[in-house]
């Protein structure tokens, strides 16, 4: 059984239309040249999300890209930052890395301090979540990375062995004039977990991954009852969950806890 440490994929597949938070990132360290140890990052760098690549949320007034990016000092600190790529049209253009620019104009959806001392730190706090600004709507899940996936310029996923076998067996259809990977999801191909109990998926649901492996989620009504569930799951066993969700031979674990008022948020969306 292959294990897959990504905390963001398999709760949006899940729940449809939950976006993430970092809460707690592993300290930045480097051992390229003649230095090795903590560095400091001198400003703001892009987090690179997991091993699934870039993903959007496409609401009938625009979509949304959540994305993360951290701040550390020479002790290891950090600030985490997430903001959001949104795009009126809906057609989903996706933020674009290639130079690694670390300036962004919008607003602050949320920040969580982290310092380097965990003894002290709840890897679950944030600062207040501003509901005005782009994105909070898509932004129902905190998470906690224990590996570092790498910051702009590192890392990628596209070596998982078993993310590629299932790349293999997807249909194709087109997504801006380019192919993409039809991911059929329903409960027939895919399975999670919350605390060992089964959680339901209501209905089917299409996603599709572009030819640069970064995933595109259309808002559907269904995507109400899983909220819904959840609510109803949280209010009976707490905010914090041990997931394990399984698509074909993709398996992940992970800790996460949930947002509840960004959930009860994204319930008046549809």
């Amino acid at each position: 059984m292959s294990s897959v440490p990504n905390r963001t994929l398999a709760l949006v597949l899940l729940f449809f239309s939950l976006g993430c938070n970092i809460t707690d990132y592993p300290v930045i360290t480097d051992d390229r040249g003649s230095y090795s140890g903590v560095i400091r990052t001198g400003h703001k760098a892009y987090i690179q999300p997991g091993r699934f690549g870039q993903m959007a949320t496409v609401w009938d007034d625009g979509s949304d890209e959540l994305f993360s990016m951290v701040y550390q000092n020479q002790y290891g600190d950090q600030k985490l930052y997430t903001f959001n790529n949104y795009d009126p049209t809906a057609s989903v253009i996706f933020l674009d890395q290639t130079y690694c620019d670390w300036r962004y104009d919008n607003c602050l959806t949320i920040m969580s301090w982290n310092p380097a001392n965990d003894a002290i730190d709840d890897v679950f706090d944030y600062d207040e979540l501003d509901f005005t600004c782009s994105g909070a709507r898509s932004l129902s899940i905190l998470v906690s990375y224990t590996t570092r996936y790498g910051e702009c310029g590192d890392a990628g996923w596209r070596n998982n062995q078993s993310a590629m076998a299932e790349f293999a067996n997807l249909a194709t259809t087109t997504w801006r004039g380019k192919t993409a990977y039809l991911v059929p999801v329903d409960s027939a191909t895919t399975s999670v977990l919350l605390n060992g109990q089964p959680a339901p998926i209501y209905g089917h649901y299409s996603f599709f991954i572009t030819d640069k492996l970064q995933l595109v989620l259309p808002m559907t009504p269904n995507g109400r009852h899983q909220l819904t569930w959840l609510q109803n799951w949280i209010a009976e066993n707490g905010p914090e969950a041990e997931v394990t969700f399984t698509y074909g031979s993709l398996v992940s674990n992970y800790h996460v806890k949930f947002h509840e008022a960004g959930i009860a948020s994204n319930l008046t969306r549809f």
